[in-house]
This record gives C-alpha cells, structure tokens and sequence, in this order.
C-alpha cells in the first residue's frame, strides 16, 4: 500500500495504487507552504527514507526524494525548481549556475525553472511569474516497496493578487516530481478555474550538466524546422536543421524546434546522454549563452520542454497536461 500525505487540494498524482490518505484541511485558496518552517512542513508531509522537507540554501525550503536504489532529487518551493537530480552512482544530472541566488530576491538559475503563463519576453516579466513565486505542498507519497519506491510531491499555485495584476486569471497549477527507478518524472497540469477563456505559453527550462560544451549534442531534432533567435529573439529567422545532431560550434545558440519528437538526447560528452521524453510539450528549445556568460557556459546545455510555437487555448473548467522523463543511458561506443 503506497503512503500518502495531502492538505486535500485536488491534483492527480502520476500513482494509481490504492493509498493510505492523511488529510490536512481543505482550502480552495491555497496557503503557500513556504510560511511554515521546513521542520513544521517535514511533520506533515515528510516519509521516512523517502521524502523530507529541509532547509536548503540561503534557509529556503526544498523537498528532497530518495530512492531506494540511491536516486535522489531536490524540489524547492520557490518557483518549484528542481534543482538536483542525481543517479545512484552520485552523479549530477542537472546544473545550477554559480550565479544562482536562493534567497528570493530573484528566479532561481538552474536546474528545471518553470516558464509560465509566458515563454520569453512579452507583456510580462521574462518567462512569467511562476519561476519566483512560492508554491505550496499537496501531496507526498511512497510506496514501501524497495524495488518501486517512486518517492513523489505534488505541489501547486494559484492566483493572487500579484499575479492578477499581471495576468488577470484564476488558474491552479499541478506539478508532479516523483522518482521512478532511476528516472526522474514530472507532470504539469494547468486547470482554469475562470469564467473565461485564457491563453499561455509554458515550458520546463531544464538545464544539463555536460563535460563540455564543446562535445555536447542533440540528437533526434534532424528535419525540423526551428525559429533562430540568436540574433533577434523578437524576429527570429526560420530555419531548417539540416544536420544530424545539433552542436554549438556556432557559439550563441537559442533555438525553438517545432513540433518536435517525444524523444530526444542530450550527448553529454562523457559516453553517456540524457534521454527525454515528453508528453504535451510540442516543441523543443536548445540554449547555451556562450561568451555572455564566461563563467560557466562551458559547463552546461539546455534542452528545454516548451509549448510555444503555438499558445494552449484553455475554456473554463477545462485542464491541460504535459510530461516529461529524464534519464541517463550509455551511448555505443
């Protein structure tokens, strides 16, 4: 029988075995969670072995997984950002920049930040507010079984009168991170609880450690067309991928791949890739900043899940999800 802890807000968890609820008081508007102490947090939502609320950097709160196999992953509440996803053997999968502040005061830059209700620039901040607002635990959940253990949080984000000003929508927003095996899960599922229509464009801005930027690839995006905003983001160039894999010889590069494959890979350099795999996102968007970022370009690639090329168009009432998997596989020699 799979634990389960919630506050009673409605979400759909990636399990379907029966569960074991604990109930926390109902509440359509939701209380963010950062306002209580990571150890309040861990007494109501922690799993031992499996899922514990802590105190990460600059005393921000994180939800960090443990997988029975030595997997483990790290979720802070503010702006959702998973921020490590290691396999069993140590290993970082994902990058945070050294330039990265965990205090609030702004995104954090790394790991998986969410884009939402905007990719890119527009009428809004850069890629919308969902990155630098707290978001709240609803569910936690294990199972006991040691070879299925999927250690997995469920957190959520509604209107407030801040976004409002920004985005005048009622909205919650549904965000899954569980571990299966050595694979890292996540499911986002976006719910108007308007009386209206709205429109948005999302994505998962999921950054890739690599041993070198200078041998990192991206397989399975040949024939596709992409938007080139490396020169003018506003008025990018439409082109075609001609070549097998995507490198960044070029230097600078962003780009949008529309309609793209569920199953990409990012060629770290080391022999092995990470594999993604996607549900909902229908495009692909590669980026490295090259020499404006001197520091650390060297050291990571992203490979982001987006829904851009066209925006979701959501009557009331009416939800719509996405998915994506990560995981490290060997390359043939």
């Amino acid at each position: 029988m799979q634990v389960l802890r919630t506050n009673g807000v409605a979400g759909r968890s990636c399990s379907t075995r029966s569960n074991l609820v604990r109930s926390q008081p109902r509440a359509r508007t939701i209380v963010a969670s950062a306002v209580h102490s990571a150890e309040e947090l861990n007494s109501k939502y922690g799993i031992k072995g499996a899922v514990s609320i802590e105190s990460g950097n600059a005393g921000s709160t994180k939800v960090v997984l443990k997988h029975n196999n030595g997997c483990s992953a790290e979720v802070y509440l503010f702006g959702a950002v998973v921020s490590s996803f290691k396999q069993s053997s140590g290993d970082e999968v994902l990058y945070v920049r050294p330039d990265a502040v965990f205090d609030k005061s702004k995104p954090i830059s790394g790991g998986i930040p969410h884009c939402f209700p905007q990719f890119g620039p527009g009428p809004m901040q850069q890629h919308g507010f969902a990155r630098n607002l707290d978001w709240s635990i609803a569910t936690t959940s294990a199972n006991p079984n040691p070879d299925d253990a999927d250690p997995t949080v469920e957190l959520v984000l509604s209107e407030s009168d801040y976004t409002l000003k920004m985005w005048p929508h009622k909205f919650n927003i549904v965000y899954t991170v569980a571990l299966h095996g050595e694979q890292l899960q996540l499911q986002l599922r976006v719910i108007n609880t308007d009386d209206k229509e709205f429109d948005f464009t999302a994505a998962l801005h999921t950054y890739i450690e690599v041993l070198n930027i200078g041998q990192a690839k991206v397989n399975g995006l040949q024939g596709l067309t992409y938007l080139d905003k490396s020169k003018d983001p506003k008025n990018p160039e439409t082109k075609t991928q001609t070549e097998e894999a995507v490198d960044f010889s070029s230097g600078y590069v962003d780009r949008v791949y529309l309609d793209a494959p569920n199953h990409v890979e990012l060629d770290v350099g080391t022999g092995a890739a990470v594999a993604i795999d996607s549900q909902g996102w229908t495009d692909a968007v590669v980026w490295n900043p090259h020499l404006t970022m001197k520091e650390c370009y060297e050291k990571f690639a992203c490979v982001e899940q987006a829904k851009t090329g066209s925006p979701v168009v959501l009557a009331p009432g009416k939800s719509w999800e996405a998915q994506a998997s990560f995981s490290v596989v060997e390359l043939a020699a």
